[in-house]
């Protein structure tokens, strides 16, 4: 291989590992939740289906991620939805008030079947009375 054949190669090499990382930093949040998933499920799920009956019509969940800073924090929860009601929510990608969630939630993502991380708006928790009101009281 001759110098010019090198340096391009270099060149080539360096620039898909920019795009690579670029792609990886626009969807860390994605990657994240899909590595912790993987990884914890299974450790998840035994303390979701360990919780007595839901309230309310509320599906069973917990705390599972988020993220803030000076008091402006936004929650994620995961959820067992027996029903796999919330399917098409996480299909749609939009906002909105789905049955079995307290309140209105930014987003719906589908992890497996029944399961499904939920997204508060900043400064809402299940559970809590705030402007949108998720205090898990059937409308």
């Amino acid at each position: 291989m001759n110098r010019w054949t090198k340096t391009l190669l270099l060149y080539v090499a360096t620039g898909a590992l920019f795009v690579v990382a670029v792609m990886f930093l626009w969807n860390s949040y994605a990657v994240r939740i899909k590595a912790k998933w993987l990884l914890y499920s299974h450790h998840f799920k035994t303390e979701v289906l360990a919780q007595s009956g839901s309230t309310a019509g509320d599906f069973k969940h917990i705390e599972w991620d988020g993220w803030g800073w000076a008091g402006e924090d936004t929650t994620v929860y995961l959820v067992f939805d027996p029903s796999d009601s919330l399917s098409a929510a996480a299909r749609n990608q939009r906002p909105g008030k789905f049955s079995g969630l307290p309140c209105e939630v930014a987003q719906v993502s589908r992890l497996e079947p029944n399961w499904y991380s939920v997204q508060f708006y900043t400064n809402e928790l299940w559970g809590r009375r705030n402007a949108l009101d998720c205090r898990g009281i059937a409308n």
